[in-house]
């Protein structure tokens, strides 16, 4: 498995060239809309020049986006400014959150936690894990939870080997 984000406060994409993804599509909120763009952007990207997929059209198949010309399985998130995609031969969900300080306490009860040890780490592990199964839309064998940036927890969901690389996208290319 492969994942790849890029920073949209470090790496910034020309206008007219976001613009290009949005595709008559409306949002929330110009945050909304700029990861989106993002998102759609690296997609492209990772597409053609990692997988060397020339037709990156796409196709939504029960809510859940695919090529639609490419076995290649992908998964997007954002938070904040980092937007991120995890790829692999088979289907798999991925989420990102920024974990700020929150009542971890109260957030806890509402799902019924009944374990003793609440922190926010553990939280954001418990929230993305279930962020991601949403997106896979199926029953996992293997799932990965890592911190990245020191600010963030990620979790990719789905039936792939523990081994994955991780990508940044920088002005000087994937790192």
């Amino acid at each position: 498995m492969k994942i790849f984000y890029v920073d949209s406060a470090k790496y910034e994409i020309e206008k007219n060239i976001l613009k290009s993804f949005l595709k008559d599509r409306k949002f929330a909120s110009i945050e909304k809309e700029i990861q989106h763009c993002y998102g759609r952007f690296l997609l492209e990207k990772v597409a053609k020049e990692v997988f060397k997929i020339e037709n990156t059209e796409i196709e939504i198949i029960n809510k859940k986006p695919r090529f639609k010309f490419s076995d290649i399985h992908f998964s997007i998130s954002h938070s904040e400014n980092i937007i991120l995609i995890a790829f692999d031969k088979n289907p798999v969900g991925v989420d990102i959150e920024i974990m700020k300080e929150r009542n971890f306490k109260e957030l806890f009860a509402r799902y019924n936690y009944k374990g003793g040890n609440i922190s926010k780490e553990l939280f954001y592990k418990f929230w993305t894990e279930y962020e991601a199964g949403i997106k896979l839309q199926g029953t996992p064998n293997t799932k990965i939870n890592f911190p990245l940036l020191e600010t963030f927890m990620v979790t990719v969901v789905g039936n792939f080997d523990e081994n994955y690389e991780i990508f940044e996208l920088t002005k000087d290319g994937f790192k």
